[in-house]
């Protein structure tokens, strides 16, 4: 087997985000401004529960009253990533925050604002 090592002339992104206790607290404005997003970590190990990161286009938010525009769902004991290969553009800014519910902000929003029993640490890259 050959191995190669290239050097990238042009990262993904240039902004790594960290989060390490998200929870359903909004962490509001965490890119400071305008850009896309490549990839989201959700280390979701410390929990026996699934976990759904929730991820608004908006400078600030409320788990449980704002509307997210992205959701990336983290089974039990798990960690993953997703990559974003093309990027997600995003006009405003990034507000996250990871609850125990996939609902969605219809009939009674309680579901949707539980924080997960232990925090979950996330990272996104972005520009």
């Amino acid at each position: 087997m050959a191995v190669t090592l290239s050097t990238i002339a042009d990262p993904l992104g240039s902004k790594l985000i960290l989060d390490t206790d998200s929870d359903a607290t909004a962490e509001a404005n965490v890119t400071g401004g305008t850009g896309s997003f490549y990839a989201v970590e959700i280390d979701n190990t410390a929990n026996t529960t699934a976990t759904y990161v929730k991820i608004a286009d908006a400078s600030s938010g409320t788990a449980g009253t704002t509307q997210n525009d992205w959701q990336f769902y983290a089974p039990a004991s798990t960690k993953l990533t997703y990559i974003v290969g093309t990027g997600m553009a995003f006009s405003t800014a990034l507000t996250v925050w990871a609850v125990t519910s996939a609902a969605a902000l219809t009939g009674s929003n309680a579901a949707a604002a539980t924080s997960p029993t232990s925090s979950v640490p996330i990272k996104i890259l972005s520009t």
